[in-house]
This record gives structure tokens, sequence and C-alpha cells, in this order.
């Protein structure tokens, strides 16, 4: 029976056209029997009849390499004037967001300790490291822009898959900006096609029909494919090192949500932006990836989803845009802390609610609000990016929900640690994500209450043009940037008439 398998192994390899579909090499013992197991070991996946099904499944459906190149093929043909209106304007929404959360990041402790680390290792002086007054080679300065990006917490959201596109895609076409001219119109554009396959990629592994862990820090999965796409867009890669440079980025993806309370929670995007910058640069070079990367055994498909949903990739592209479902946050805080967040600063202002009067405050929000953010007792800042207990009780205390509420001195406050021993969460399962019910009872035996149907920054209550401008103000306002705020506003307002990027405004850069 052992002879017999050399045949099977050749036939199997002329079902399938394909050697990287076949499976490992059976034991010889084994053999299929009728019913489809091994008549043997009775085992299903060891027998050839097992392995003949797993071929017939690449066979019967649609390769997905081709999927792969549709969307290779999409990016090199997509022009930024084909772009619907909503979405040129929505990409300028992105990247004043987007640089207003850099520039306010960049005096994080997380920055300067990642700088002394780099520079150990950097190359040329090649572009800008925004806040810190110096030039590293660009794929460094890539991933610093893009971990000042996220250091508070405060970049956007994919509010279908929690997946934060911005902070990758921004700071690796930024720096790129400054090794090449780029023009703003094509900027933008590329802004718009990383966002576009983060959010789409993201989908196939974390919407139904599919379905992924919920551990996985879905920037660092998907960041890289999207930017190592826009990259190879502005470089002008060709279709086979368009489909190198996605596989070089993918094959780097990572990232787990237990690292958010740390300066890893900034360093997982950071990382996939410089993960897809690098990968299209070394595409353009002639470095190679397999073209089976998302579909292949134990690629990307397998190995990140349970199942995925690769269809999304395509469906409808260049027709629906899912970057328009990407929201600015007005909160430093997980985005389903946010909905509690309002409804305690409604508490906040009605009368007789001070933080000395309450006895007690109940929260009720969304299953996952308890799940991702439950934190009772942050011990410093990056703890309380994920406690809604510590973003209740700053709010009720302070009144306010901004960058000095998420500092270390906040989550030390006496009167903020008090109050926040008298939470209590319940997970309600008739609320959306976006909302929430608060409580408070009062010394005197009366209650107060909130109730948040949809927060700001919802797919319901976007954040508007003038709420962004307003964000942005304030992310600025302690820094040597507060006076040039408004001038870097209406230069990102203008920026796609620009006709070189790194030249649009000197304060970008920190000059």
């Amino acid at each position: 029976m052992a002879k017999a398998w050399p045949v099977a192994r050749r036939y199997f390899r002329m079902l399938t056209g394909s050697l990287e579909v076949l499976a490992p090499i059976p034991p010889a013992r084994c053999w299929p029997g009728r019913c489809g197991r091994c008549s043997v070991c009775r085992q299903r996946t060891k027998c050839f009849s097992a392995n003949l099904r797993q071929s017939k499944r690449f066979l019967d459906h649609p390769d997905m390499t081709d999927i792969t190149r549709e969307v290779a093929q999409f990016v090199r043909g997509s022009r930024w004037f084909d772009l619907p209106a909503q979405v040129q304007h929505e990409a300028k929404r992105i990247f004043l967001n987007w640089l207003g959360c850099a520039l306010g990041g960049s005096t994080h402790p997380a920055v300067p300790a990642a700088v002394a680390a780099l520079a150990e290792l950097s190359g040329p002086p090649q572009a800008t490291v925004l806040g810190q007054g110096i030039r590293m080679d660009i794929a460094s300065a890539a991933l610093l822009n893009g971990l000042s990006a996220s250091a508070h917490a405060f970049d956007d959201t994919h509010l279908a898959t929690i997946a934060h596109p911005s902070a990758p895609s921004g700071a690796a076409l930024l720096a790129l900006a400054e090794r090449q001219p780029i023009s703003g119109s094509a900027f933008l554009h590329a802004l718009v096609l990383a966002n576009e396959l983060q959010c789409r990629l993201s989908k196939a592994l974390a919407v139904a029909p599919a379905h992924c862990h919920v551990g996985l820090y879905m920037t660092g999965i998907t960041g890289g494919f999207g930017v190592a796409a826009a990259v190879g867009k502005l470089i002008g890669l060709n279709l086979e090192q368009m489909i190198w440079a996605m596989g070089i980025a993918a094959t780097q993806a990572g990232g787990f949500r237990a690292t958010h309370a740390s300066m890893c929670s900034g360093y997982v995007p950071a990382h996939a932006g410089r993960s897809g910058l690098v990968g299209a640069l070394m595409a353009a070079k002639g470095f190679t990836c397999s073209a089976h990367f998302l579909d292949g055994r134990n690629g990307f498909g397998d190995v990140f989803g349970a199942p995925t949903h690769l269809a999304a990739l395509t469906d409808r592209l260049g027709e629906h845009f899912d970057c328009l479902d990407v929201a600015a946050k007005p909160y430093p805080a997980g985005v389903f802390i946010h909905p509690a967040i309002e409804a305690c600063l409604a508490l906040s202002v009605m009368d007789g609610v001070a933080p000395a009067a309450i006895e007690k405050v109940a929260l009720r929000v969304h299953p996952l609000g308890v799940g991702l953010t439950g934190k009772t007792a942050p011990n410093n800042a990056y703890d309380a990016q994920i406690s809604v207990y510590h973003w209740a009780a700053a709010a009720l205390v302070n009144k306010a929900a901004g960058l000095r509420e998420a500092s270390d001195a906040c989550v030390a406050d006496s009167r903020v640690v008090a109050l926040r021993r008298k939470i209590v969460v319940n997970a309600d399962e008739s609320l959306q994500a976006d909302g929430a019910v608060a409580s408070v009872t009062l010394r005197d035996g009366t209650t107060r209450h909130a109730h948040v149907e949809h927060c700001l920054g919802s797919a319901a209550r976007p954040m508007s043009d003038q709420d962004l401008e307003m964000k942005f103000v304030a992310q600025l306002a302690d820094g040597p940037l507060a006076t040039r705020a408004q001038a870097l506003i209406e230069a990102c307002w203008a920026i796609a008439e620009a006709p070189d990027v790194s030249h649009i405004a000197p304060g970008i850069w920190g000059r």
C-alpha cells in the first residue's frame, strides 16, 4: 500500500495544477477508504481523500489570487478626479484629524523613547519627525509619526471593525512626501486608497460571515496591506510589484489587544505604517512575495480568520467606499467608552451633581463596553485609555473629557479615584454600541439620569468640520504650535490644490 503513495501524490498535483495547495505528505500507512476517511487510521485529515477535497475547495471557487490581482489593478487604475466629491472632502477631514493627533501626540513619552532607540539605527535624514525638530530616514519617520498619531488613542476608527486606519496611512505617506514630490491631490488619493483597503480587509476578517478572535488588534493586522498599496500607487509599481508589496506588508501583520495599556498600543499601528512603506519600496527593487499570500494554505486568511470573507475586498470596489465609515474621535479613549463619557458629561452640568454630593454612579453600556474597557482601577494613563470607570469619574469631576483627563495626573487625582470606586457598570444588550445610560444617586436620596442614544463620533452623529477644527486647536493648545493652529487648519483644507505636499505649510514639519 505504501508504494501507491507516489502515484497518488502525482495525481493530486495533476488535479490541482499547483504544488502550493499540496498537503503535507501523509504517513505511508494511510490510504483513503470509500467513506473519505483513511481505511487504516480513520483520520480524515491524513488521507488522500481529504487532501483531494481540500484541493477541490480551491479549484471549485474563484482563485483568490484573482481577487488580489483585482485589488492591485484597481489601485493602479484609480484616479483622484474619479472619486465622489464626498470622498474627496472626507480625505481632507481625515488628514486634518490625523495631523492634529500626530502633532498633539508628539510630546507623549512613548515618542522620545522610540526616537532614542531608533536614532542608533536610522539611515540618512530624509523626513521630519513631527514635533521633535529632527529628521530621520523615511521608514523611521513613518513609524514615529504613526506612533505620535495613535499615542493618545485619539486617532480615528472604522466603526464596523474597530480598526484605526489613518494613523499608519498618514504617517507613511507624509514621510514619502519628503522623499519625492507628491501633489496634494495625489497625496489625498493615496490616503483614501490606504484607508479603503484597510477597512475592506478588516471587514473580510471581522464582519459576518467572517469571524476572527476579538483579541486581534485589527490596525496591526490590516494596516500594512493598505499602506503598501497606496505607497505603491505613488511610486508607480507595476501590477506584479503591487501584489508583492501588499504581500510583503501582509506577512508582517500582527498585534493583539493585550498591549493596549502600554506604549505598544501606539506602536502597533506605527509598525503597520512602516511595514507597508518598506514593503512597497522593497517590491520596487524586485523583492518578491507569493501571489497566494491572502488565500494560500497557512496564509493570511488561514492565520487570522475563522473563517474569512475575502470577497469583501472587491465587492463594489470603486463604487462603495468603506472609508466613509471611518469616524474621528471626540474623546481620547476607546470608542466603546465614548457613550458613557457623553452621558456623564451631561450629568455633570445638572443641578446638584457635584462630586462630593454623589453617593453612587450606575452605568449601563453595550456588552463590549464592559468586556473591552472594564479596567476598574487604572494605575496610569495607559490603563485609563481602556477604563470606562476612569473616564466616567473624570467627566463627572472635571466636566470635561480631553487630553488633561487622559493624563497620569488625572488618573491619580484623589477626587477621581474616590468617585471611581462608587461606579457600577452593567452590560445592557438592548443598547447599541454607541449608546449608554448613566444615573447618579445623590446623598440627599435624589437621582439624576442621562440617556445617550448615539454619541458624538458615531455613524449617526459624526463630528462636523467645525468639531474637527476645535479638536485640532485643543490638541495644539499647550504646545509650541498653538499660535499656528489656524494656519495649519487652513492648509489642510486647501491641500488638494497644493503642487507639493511637503511645502504646503512649513509649520507641519516642526521646523
